[in-house]
């Protein structure tokens, strides 16, 4: 058993209430002026938010099993380098304003009286940012993880 349960237990339940239950109860505080105004936009709230609520799910899932389980051990490893994975998709779901496929390459179209304005935002340069320290969060898990191995091993013998 790890020593940090208690502290994986918290972080979890702090972690679905603000990507779970924030997002379940924000529509009901939005007007619905502001939702179909939003949905006029051609900006997805309730998918955006459910989305949202899907990875809460899982960074949550992933924080408790990493209380449990030594870090020494591989699932340890997999579970960091899951929830590196897990806020990367939050982030690309969060630059593209709900539609993950877009990439950050967001377009909205605004109608107002005959004139058509289209809004689009190219926030791929922070998608790119994003995958790069990813990828660096995880070279630096993984190297945490083999010294904590190899701090574990019994004196005068190496971790494999």
């Amino acid at each position: 058993m790890a020593k940090n349960t208690l502290g994986a237990i918290i972080s979890a339940l702090i972690t679905l209430m603000i990507f779970v239950g924030i997002p379940y109860i924000a529509p009901s505080y939005l007007s619905p002026e502001t939702m179909s105004m939003a949905a006029d936009y051609g900006f997805d709230l309730p998918s955006l938010f459910s989305q949202m609520m899907m990875i809460g799910i899982v960074t949550a899932a992933l924080t408790l099993v990493k209380g449990f389980v030594d870090e020494t051990n591989i699932i340890s490893l997999l579970v960091t380098i899951a929830q590196n994975l897990s806020s990367l998709i939050f982030m690309v779901i969060l630059l593209g304003a709900g539609n993950i496929m877009s990439m950050g390459l967001t377009e909205f179209t605004i109608e107002q009286v005959g004139v058509t304005s289209i809004i689009r935002m190219d926030l791929r340069v922070f998608i790119y940012f994003s995958f790069g320290t990813i990828g660096l969060k995880v070279i630096q898990s993984y190297l945490e993880w083999t010294e904590a191995r190899r701090a574990a091993a019994p004196p005068g013998r190496i971790a494999a």
